[in-house]
């Protein structure tokens, strides 16, 4: 067993990065907004309990598990922690553990024997990556292109018209094809108004009547983030700038309101918009809610919806735990709404996932409602999904997104991807790709002839991980797998089946090539490891052997089968939630494992 290095420095958000100056205005004196990690341990709002961020924060939905405060304990995988496990609960007995004579969790038997996930790997519908499409290359812009907003087939001209935020500016470019893309030489709207010194990007642009419209996020001197209108004739400008339309009114705010989405329903003769507000601290502030305002002209005067926020981060460990953000709404033709978003884990990473919604207002938002996941290693979309705006062309869905990289330094770029009927990928619908609390370095699975393979990329000694999507809402359940070892080396052939997770440090496993056994059952609780039982030696697992493994939670029965072998048991009462969620995972990040034929069974 090992024990892991501290953990790396976090590089800076992207609210850190805005604080830098334009190359060609001095540094402005500003305060530093961010409340880092410490200020999750919260302050007190009048009449509200102790939050884990910010001052006087919204009171979560549906009682969820808050994020904890990250320790060194979530940085060490699950063999790292321990040097020898406690053996709690169980004797071994020829080999195996059986359960001692105590009182067990009582079962539930509820909907006994019925299979409530199944993922067999094969070909899905998804968002087939085509790569980057546009990144820096003129010497205005900085090494983040930002937020692109797309009207198409619209006002003449070029089929695709996009612009895009860069820190400081907006630029425009065009496109017939949606592949090859023609910049404006010069940005079409630059800071010049006190309430744009900090920053200036996020463009959300309308044609309606002859008309352009953009609503975009600028930045004052003293850090104030404000939602501004400007209207042109010529969609590459010039812009005549209206000021700020619509500013924060509540300290749940946090005086930064962004991520703008503008539409004009042509049926309600009515200006919507949906807009971010509030920070996550630790994150750099990034956006916390998303909430909606209405006006009868696009200047304003702007109403805030009297509901607001009308989304809130799902607070459950999930892709969307700590923070949602960057909404682009379109309506549909049946008349529902619907919306890309962002989400955030944890501090790291963002993803991508879609909603909809019959009013505009009314969304529900669900761990299985993402829709793009983290690239893989090494390319341009392993470190962050950010905003994502959806056109039709030639009778596909296309997309584009502002991805970053793990490149030194922050780099993002601006990426497409075509919607396709039938791709070989890990469906983000049923599993989120993790590699622990760590600013990740992208996917580490691919799918292939119809098993889910751990590439053996992760970011350095930590586990590679299919966090499941969907929730078992079950206490009692047995998940199963195929599951084959590729690996060489004898430490990484270390695979286990997770189950009863309730967060990404907290779930039981069992599995193979653990704790330097042939098979073991241990439980994360926090971020500490325990092995709970254990048999044989690792050794025994061999690679390009499968195994059928289950694993069977009774109450506090604990139960791993090997080909409908019984293998290991042990009892431990330790986790017992009515809804929870499934996972696989290689423990090492060098490890190689094949997944196949998964499937949740209530018991």
């Amino acid at each position: 067993m090992r024990h892991l290095d501290a953990r790396r420095p976090r590089p800076p958000g992207r609210r850190e990065l805005l604080r830098q100056p334009h190359p060609d205005r001095r540094r402005l004196d500003r305060r530093d907004h961010r409340r880092r990690s410490a200020a999750r341990a919260g302050t007190r709002g009048p009449g509200r309990p102790r939050r884990h961020r910010s001052r006087g924060r919204l009171p979560r939905r549906r009682g969820r598990l808050h994020p904890r405060k990250e320790n060194p304990m979530t940085q060490v995988n699950r063999r790292g922690f321990l040097a020898g496990g406690a053996a709690t609960g169980a004797v071994l007995l020829g080999g195996l553990a059986a359960p001692q004579a105590q009182a067990a969790v009582p079962a539930r038997t509820a909907g006994r024997g019925k299979t409530v996930f199944r993922d067999d790997f094969g070909p899905i519908a998804g968002w087939e990556r085509k790569g980057v499409v546009m990144e820096k290359d003129l010497e205005w812009e900085s090494t983040l292109l930002q937020d692109p907003c797309l009207v198409y087939g619209q006002g003449g001209g070029p089929l695709f018209k996009l612009w895009y935020g860069s820190l400081h500016a907006v630029g425009y470019a065009t496109s017939e094809d949606g592949v090859h893309w023609t910049k404006a030489a010069k940005p079409v709207l630059e800071p010049t108004l006190e309430s744009e010194r900090g920053a200036l990007n996020q463009p959300s642009v309308v044609y309606k009547d002859g008309r352009w419209h953009m609503s975009y996020f600028g930045v004052s001197g003293d850090g104030n983030g404000q939602i501004h209108y400007a209207t042109a004739t010529n969609p590459g400008g010039p812009w005549e700038k209206r000021g700020v339309i619509l500013t924060t009114t509540m300290p749940w705010e946090d005086r930064w309101i962004y991520n703008s989405s503008l539409l004009y329903d042509a049926k309600a003769r009515l200006w919507k918009m949906w807009y971010t507000a509030g920070k996550i601290a630790s994150a750099g502030g990034e956006p916390e809610y998303i909430c909606y305002a209405t006006a009868k002209q696009p200047g304003g005067p702007w109403t805030k919806y009297a509901g607001n926020p009308i989304l809130r981060p799902m607070n459950d460990g999930g892709w969307a735990s700590l923070g949602v953000g960057g909404p682009n709404v379109r309506k549909l033709s049946n008349g529902q709404y619907e919306t890309r978003i962002v989400g955030w884990q944890a501090d790291y990473p963002s993803r991508g996932g879609k909603l909809l919604s019959r009013d505009g207002i009314h969304w529900d938002l669900a761990r299985a409602d993402m829709e793009l996941d983290l690239g893989v290693a090494g390319g341009p979309e392993d470190g962050m999904i950010y905003r994502q705006f959806v056109v039709e062309h030639q009778g596909k869905e296309h997309v584009y997104y502002n991805a970053k990289n793990n490149r030194p330094g922050w780099n993002e770029t601006i990426n497409l991807a075509v919607w396709n009927e039938r791709l070989e990928i890990v469906d983000p619908a049923k599993w989120s790709m993790t590699q622990a609390w760590y600013v990740p370095n992208g996917a580490s699975f691919e799918v292939k002839d119809g098993a889910a393979v751990s590439l053996g990329n992760g970011a350095q000694d930590h586990p590679q991980t299919l966090q499941g999507n969907v929730p078992i809402d079950a206490l009692d359940y047995e998940v199963s797998a195929s599951i084959t070892p590729l690996s060489e080396n004898l430490g990484d052939r270390d695979t286990v089946i997770l189950a009863r997770a309730t967060d990404r440090d907290t779930y039981y496993y069992a599995g193979i090539a653990s704790w330097n056994q042939k098979y073991a059952i241990g439980v994360m609780v926090d971020g500490a490891n325990t092995k709970l039982a254990g048999a044989g030696a690792a050794s025994d697992i061999k690679p390009g052997e499968t195994h059928r493994l289950r694993f069977v939670l009774e109450g506090s029965n604990l139960t791993l089968y090997d080909n409908d072998r019984k293998v290991l048991e042990v009892i431990d009462p330790t986790l017992i939630p009515t809804t929870s969620y499934v996972g696989l995972q290689t423990t090492t990040h060098t490890g190689n494992s094949k997944f196949a034929a998964v499937a949740v069974t209530t018991r």
